[in-house]
């Protein structure tokens, strides 16, 4: 039964068969990436086309190893018994024969990477083509050490590993950060694309239909351009482009068109853009997709958002659905949504796809959508991502409500030239809202004339900055006979949908163009960007003025003469602001407010507000180039540190995909949080971690740990055992009652500081 022909996979395909579709898919890549090949050459001086198509043609040389297969024809022997007996695919023989397919390769200790590289070490193969070709199985790391020294190889492998690692080596600490920059994108552009040439070969010889790569394309939907997409199109060539434009000013396709002008002029593949939250990019991926069919979604809990609902209904296949949700992950789709934090991620390198993610980021543009000036410790990742970018020759539009001058000098420090800030000056002096009251309180019901106002005016939104405030006054309205609608960060991923259908439905624009809007919402910092909503009355917690900019761009939204009527009240205690999260927590002590919160209170006066004076409040309470805390610039240098040490070879430790932390850095500056199921679990046992977190996304919602420890402590919470591909792991679980679609999960008797989202 054993072939006379060398194999490549104990399914039957030949080594031939194999090494020949990985050749057409990389050269499919050439076609298709043709942009990103040409920039590689005009950074590296070197031919993206010529390394890859050699990295393809001889990465799995090593199977031609009589150990390996030997190990192969074994286990191909073992798939035609099986079929003579039942017939059938090699997939269905994986499916009825888990754990057993591939057996004899297991055993066979002998990892054919390594040894293609050690049958061509005459070949003399380029560096990046050599680690290419190493670690196009994700074994080119420190706790895949013990691979590369294996008696098989007899020292050779060993050699060879002491020769990536002392190149890896040439970078020692995090001042070398700007130097490894372009030698990674070096290194990354033959590593990723040799790996996505050989997973969409192997996923084709398992009979899966894949599409090609697909060309961004974009045409200007309206017959006439407004104010801020005529600034994004008439300086387009700016290498960082710093645009302030007002809520509704058309931003969404400001950046589409910006990006139609990179792609056409061959100064990127492709378009990114980066949202401060995961809320955000939902609501932006849909505006999206309006104007481009073919765009991308990815965070956390993208999944959920994106694709489940339309498995369900059988309009797109499951495998389908999961190959579009990697595509998105990876950057490889024509426009991806995603998260500032997921970018971030990708600069650790403590997975092996952050090689590709990090090279397509290379090869876009990229648009952030507001900036959180009052948290200088993303601030401070965001500018060492700025900085990689640079590098990288990456353009980059940030458009901001709430961008200060004093941003300026932060930005030219990444090594970009720009020199200024472009602002819409079309509608800066029409009065945006009146602030009709400033007031302090303790309790909720010091604010019942404002809250009785707003019973009586039918449609308003109230600001809450913690999860726990927004629940008490959605307690107090429920008391006076009023159902409000209350959203915040602790629902399930599929009531969030539900609760954003329902205020679009109570408050979106179709309801005030039919003049159907009514309602009362409780919103906290998930609805200041995510939700297309508007009210004539706000009341709103004190918040740092960025913040207070984007919540009075609900009000009186869909109105080009109206007025909205705001109200900010000041929650204290024992007589002193309360400024969670704006501010720095110590356990066991109190809440030390931020300067900007502190500033923002002092600047703030009864009075009309249009967007030129919100512009000014903002320059005031941003008038320096903040001082960023040891906290954050330690933190910034340990993402630098970080990419220099996994540049090429990969760290003992590893992160899960949707990480925004690792053991030494983390995105932001947020107590710890952990998934907790918002009931006892019908399932205990899982695949592997995509379809837990398939589960997860559906039934579970984030707590701060400290929240966590004290809900086990009184019993409001317990742990349960899952396994997770046979492996032990303990999850979180509330108890019967303590969540449900109206509220989220409530657990007000613990809660003395809270989650802010």
């Amino acid at each position: 039964m054993t072939t006379t022909e060398s194999l490549a996979k104990p399914s039957g395909i030949t080594f031939t068969q194999h090494v020949t579709g990985v050749v057409n898919e990389g050269q499919m890549l050439m076609r298709c990436l043709s942009t990103t090949f040409d920039k590689y050459h005009q950074l590296t001086g070197n031919d993206l086309r010529k390394r890859l198509n050699i990295a393809c043609k001889f990465h799995d040389d090593g199977k031609k190893h009589p150990k390996w297969q030997s190990a192969c024809q074994q286990d191909y022997n073992d798939y035609l018994k099986w079929h003579a007996e039942f017939g059938g695919s090699y997939q269905d023989y994986e499916r009825a024969c888990k754990g057993q397919t591939g057996r004899n390769l297991l055993k066979a200790d002998i990892r054919h990477e390594i040894d293609s590289l050690i049958q061509r070490q005459k070949g003399n193969f380029s560096l990046p083509v050599q680690i290419a070709i190493g670690a196009h199985h994700g074994k080119l790391s420190v706790r895949h050490e013990d691979k590369w020294k294996r008696p098989v190889f007899k020292g050779e492998g060993e050699k060879l590993w002491r020769k990536f690692k002392q190149h890896n080596n040439q970078f020692e600490s995090h001042h070398d950060f700007e130097k490894a920059l372009l030698p990674h994108y070096e290194y990354a552009g033959v590593r990723s694309y040799l790996q996505v040439a050989d997973r969409r070969t192997s996923a084709k010889e398992s009979g899966e239909n894949l599409s090609d790569p697909k060309s961004f394309e974009y045409k200007f939907p309206h017959s006439e351009r407004r104010n801020v997409q005529r600034i994004v199109e008439a300086n387009w060539q700016e290498e960082l482009l710093l645009v302030r434009a007002p809520t509704g000013a058309g931003k969404t396709d400001s950046a589409l068109l910006w990006a139609s002008k990179q792609i056409e002029a061959g100064r990127a593949q492709r378009l990114v853009i980066a949202m401060p939250t995961r809320f955000t990019s939902n609501a932006l991926s849909i505006n999206v997709a309006e104007s481009l069919s073919d765009t991308g979604l990815y965070h956390s809990s993208a999944w959920h958002n994106k694709f489940r609902l339309a498995i369900e209904e059988k309009r797109i296949h499951f495998k389908e659905a999961q190959k579009q949700h990697e595509s998105a992950r990876q950057l490889m789709t024509p426009v991806t949504v995603c998260t500032i934090d997921h970018l971030l991620m990708s600069l650790t390198l403590t997975r092996e796809d952050h090689h590709l993610i990090a090279f397509n980021l290379a090869n876009s543009c990229l648009v952030i959508d507001e900036a959180d000036f009052y948290d200088d410790f993303t601030q401070a990742n965001i500018l060492i991502l700025l900085t990689a970018l640079h590098a990288w020759k990456v353009p980059v539009l940030l458009m901001s409500a709430s961008l200060p001058d004093s941003c300026l000098p932060l930005y030219q420090a990444t090594g970009y030239d720009v020199k200024k800030i472009y602002e819409d000056e079309s509608d800066l002096e029409r009065i945006r809202c009146n602030i009709k009251s400033i007031r302090e309180y303790e309790s909720i019901s010091e604010l019942e004339g404002l809250l009785n106002k707003c019973i009586k005016a039918r449609c308003a939104i109230i600001y809450a900055n913690t999860v726990a405030k927004a629940m008490q006054f959605y307690d107090w309205f429920c008391g006076q006979g009023v159902t409000p609608t209350l959203y915040h960060s602790r629902f399930t991923e599929p009531h969030k949908k539900e609760k954003e259908d329902i205020l679009l439905e109570k408050l979106g624009r179709k309801a005030w163009e039919e003049k159907l809007a009514e309602g009362i919402v409780i919103l906290t910092q998930i609805g200041e960007m995510s939700v297309n909503i508007s009210a004539d009355i706000m009341l709103s917690e004190l918040c740092p003025i960025d913040r207070l900019i984007q919540r009075a761009g609900r009000l009186s939204r869909f109105s080009t003469t109206g007025v909205g009527e705001l109200h900010v009240v000041i929650p204290t205690t024992n007589g002193e602001i309360y400024p969670a999260p704006y501010g720095t927590y110590k356990r066991g002590a109190s809440w030390l407010p931020s300067p900007c919160l502190v500033s923002t209170k002092d600047k703030l006066a009864v009075r009309s507000y249009s967007a030129n004076v919100f512009t000014s409040i903002l320059n005031e309470v941003y008038a320096t180039t903040s001082v960023q805390s040891t906290k954050a610039q330690t933190n910034a240098e340990n993402l630098k540190q970080l990419f220099i040490t996994n540049w090429i070879i990969g760290s003992m430790s590893t992160t899960r995909e949707d990480d925004a932390e690792t053991a030494f850095w983390r995105s932001r500056d947020i107590v710890g949080n952990d998934s907790v199921f918002i009931g006892k679990l019908e399932q205990t046992a899982f695949k592997n971690w995509s379809d837990f977190n398939a589960t997860k996304n559906d039934q579970a919602i984030e707590l701060p740990v400290y929240l966590i420890e004290k809900g086990l402590k009184i019993g409001a919470l317990y742990t349960e055992n899952v396994y997770i591909d046979e492996d032990l792991t303990k999850v979180y679980v509330a108890n019967d009652g303590l969540y449900n679609e109206d509220i989220g999960l409530t657990l007000r008797e613990l809660t003395t500081i809270d989650n802010f989202l």
